[in-house]
């Protein structure tokens, strides 16, 4: 190697070294868009699809499908709350909030759905809908002025759809 070229490796390993002498994931790439990077890294590093992933598209749907099964996940959870709490106005809430939480599930899972077939209006659109049983579901418990036992559970939800709604605006 001559010293002017010499010279000039240097200089641009020193002004770009990450992007020389290593790529930055394709996952973590994606991430940086979205407000929760954590909880993003989080869930889709685990899932062995996506260190394969070469497409937004791919990612986008990893992140949702995710968002689906938490959905699910609470939707139970509320529903194993409710049968085992007295009655009154927490039965009542959870009962109510179970109703919502299967809303909430099966809007993504149509969201899930028309991703699949690249329908980005829809896909928004039942996303939107979801966004609006959560939030009918906290205004319960904020009506009966209780605490959500599922409080925790909720916001990571709503983190988790806000993510794959910013992965899904990337396409």
């Amino acid at each position: 190697m001559n010293p002017i070229s010499s010279l000039v490796f240097v200089l641009l390993l020193t002004v770009f070294p990450t992007q020389i002498l290593c790529q930055t994931p394709f996952v973590e790439q994606i991430c940086g868009y979205t407000i929760y990077k954590v909880l993003c890294l989080d869930t889709l590093q685990s899932d062995p699809g996506s260190k394969s992933a070469t497409l937004v598209h791919e990612i986008a749907t990893i992140a949702l499908t995710h968002t689906v099964n938490k959905a699910n996940e609470i939707h139970t959870q509320f529903i194993d709350l409710k049968n085992s709490a007295m009655p009154g106005g927490l039965k009542l809430a959870l009962s109510t909030c179970s109703d919502y939480y299967f809303t909430v599930a099966d809007k993504l899972s149509a969201a899930s759905f028309h991703l699949s077939y690249s329908n980005y209006n829809l896909v928004k659109a039942r996303m939107t809908e979801a966004t609006v049983n959560r939030q009918k579901c906290d205004q319960v418990f904020q009506i009966v002025n209780l605490k959500s036992p599922l409080s925790e559970s909720t916001t990571k939800l709503s983190q988790m759809q806000n993510n794959a709604e910013v992965i899904i605006n990337l396409l």
